[in-house]
C-alpha cells in the first residue's frame, strides 16, 4: 500500500506539498497539484484515517448509547444528535444495548481510548 512518501518520489515534489494537496492547503501551485493528484489517482491511494485522528488528536465521531434502537423518543433524540454532527462533519456510532452493563461498558472504554470525542448516553431508568 502506497503511502504520502511514495506519492512524493514519484512525482517529484516533498512530502509537505503532497500533505498540503491531501488537506486542500491553498499555497501549491496548480502543476504540482495536478502532478500529485494523478500519482494519488494511479495508486489508488486511500488515506489512513487512522493516522489523522491520531496527529489530529481527533476521531470526528461520537457516540449514543441506548437502551433500544426501536423506541420513539431513543430515535428523536439520535436523530437530532445526527442532524447536529453532520453539520459538523462529524459520524455518529448508534450502539443499542438493551441495558447490558457489559455493552455499555465497551463504549464508555472506546471513549476513554480516545476512539471517540463524544459519547451521549441515555436511559428510562
Amino acid at each position: 500500500m502506497a503511502n504520502i512518501k511514495d506519492i512524493a518520489k514519484l512525482a517529484g515534489v516533498s512530502v509537505s506539498t503532497v500533505s498540503r494537496v491531501l488537506n486542500n492547503h491553498p499555497y501549491v501551485s496548480e502543476e504540482k497539484r495536478k502532478k500529485v493528484e494523478k500519482v494519488i489517482e494511479e495508486l489508488n491511494f486511500q488515506q489512513n484515517l487512522n493516522a489523522i485522528h491520531l496527529v489530529k488528536g481527533k476521531t470526528y465521531t461520537v457516540g449514543a448509547i441506548i437502551p433500544y434502537i426501536d423506541h420513539p423518543y431513543f430515535q428523536a433524540m439520535v436523530g437530532g444528535i445526527m442532524e447536529n454532527a453532520f453539520k459538523h462533519n462529524f459520524s455518529v456510532l448508534c450502539c443499542a444495548t438493551n441495558y447490558d452493563q457489559d455493552e455499555e461498558l465497551k463504549y464508555l472504554h472506546m471513549l476513554k481510548r480516545k476512539q471517540l470525542d463524544g459519547l451521549h448516553l441515555f436511559s428510562f431508568e
